[in-house]
């Protein structure tokens, strides 16, 4: 009931009682205590304990009134002065040094530091609670590279903090890779850990996860050919399947063709580049010619830049003048 309601019915209810009592009984009645008397009829002395009441039960709405305004003044204050706080964190000021007067925003002002974009200032003043401690710990450490056990916060896969705590798992440890890829769902993190596990996987479990290929996963397959630790063994057709499933360009095929020189004889790389000069013609052609200068295949060479029209492979057909010129020179002067 409000306030107003209930005055409206206190008084109303007053005056009918009095009524009520004053037309059966008009008699007045005196009331003497120690030298002070006093006369009043006898339905005012029938109201008077009701009305007594009314009007402390009014002085006690005044009281928690007044009391409540102030309070709601104090946290209307506190409200502002956090909202300001919590600005200057973000934008990376200093925070001055503020008296909450509510309880309710004492700690919700402590944690106002924890939002500042200067990783310096988060730490110049201490959290009161004990969980928000705990969890401020276990996120400063693991964006700092540690692994922290998250089981006791119930997160999310998907949590950032948790792909975070992944991500640092994979970078002590490259054989964790395979258990990102069964369980997490963030691209980027399975992206980095297909990378990890291309690193020393055997190639019939490369195939088992359906991650795109990209140019450094590729060329991170390719130095595993003939390696000493994870040694792998790649087909023509495994290399011509990888480059259809990336985007690469002219470099990218002389870049593989000088990995690929030191790995494999002289007869297979040619005849693979010779495959890659039909497969990708426009991209191909310029890798195959380095390959066969490379091993002095000049008949082959001549014979390909002459099915050729003038303005192309110049660089090349420059290289094929010197040689038949009688000069010798190193093939990487020039690609």
């Amino acid at each position: 009931m409000g306030v107003k309601k209930y005055i409206g019915f206190a008084i109303i209810f007053l005056a009918v009682v009095g009524l009520y009592v004053y037309n059966f009984e008009t008699r007045m009645y005196r009331l003497n205590v120690l030298d002070f008397s006093i006369t009043l009829p006898i339905a005012v002395w029938m109201i008077l304990p009701a009305a007594l009441l009314f009007v402390l039960t009014i002085l006690h709405f005044m009281f928690y009134g007044v009391k409540g305004y102030v309070k709601t003044r104090a946290i209307k204050k506190d409200s502002d002065l956090l909202l300001k706080d919590a600005k200057s964190a973000l934008l990376g000021k200093d925070i001055e040094t503020n008296e909450y007067k509510t309880e309710f925003f004492k700690l919700p002002s402590q944690a106002v530091y924890l939002l500042n974009i200067d990783p310096k200032k988060i730490n110049t003043k201490k959290v009161s609670d004990e969980d928000l401690l705990d969890i401020i710990d276990a996120k400063q450490r693991v964006n700092s590279g540690e692994i922290v056990n998250l089981s006791r916060f119930s997160l999310d896969i998907d949590n950032p903090l948790v792909i975070q705590n992944e991500y640092n798992k994979l970078s002590a440890d490259k054989m964790y890779a395979a258990n990102i890829l069964k369980n997490a769902k963030d691209e980027k993190l399975r992206q980095k850990a297909y990378l990890a596990f291309a690193s020393f996987a055997p190639k019939s479990d490369l195939k088992k996860y359906k991650i795109k290929p990209t140019k450094e996963l590729f060329f991170t397959i390719v130095d595993r050919i003939n390696g000493e630790k994870y040694p792998l063994d790649l087909s023509d057709e495994d290399i011509i399947e990888y480059l259809k499933e990336i985007e690469f360009d002219r470099d990218d095929l002389i870049k593989l063709a000088k990995k690929l020189k030191t790995k494999m004889n002289p007869d297979r790389l040619m005849l693979l580049f010779q495959k890659l000069s039909n497969e990708f013609p426009h991209r191909a052609n310029e890798a195959y010619l380095y390959v066969l200068f490379e091993f002095q295949m000049m008949d082959t060479a001549r014979e390909f830049l002459e099915n050729t029209a003038n303005n192309e492979f110049l660089k090349f057909k420059y290289m094929l003048f010197l040689k038949d010129s009688g000069k010798n020179f190193d093939t990487e002067l020039f690609v």
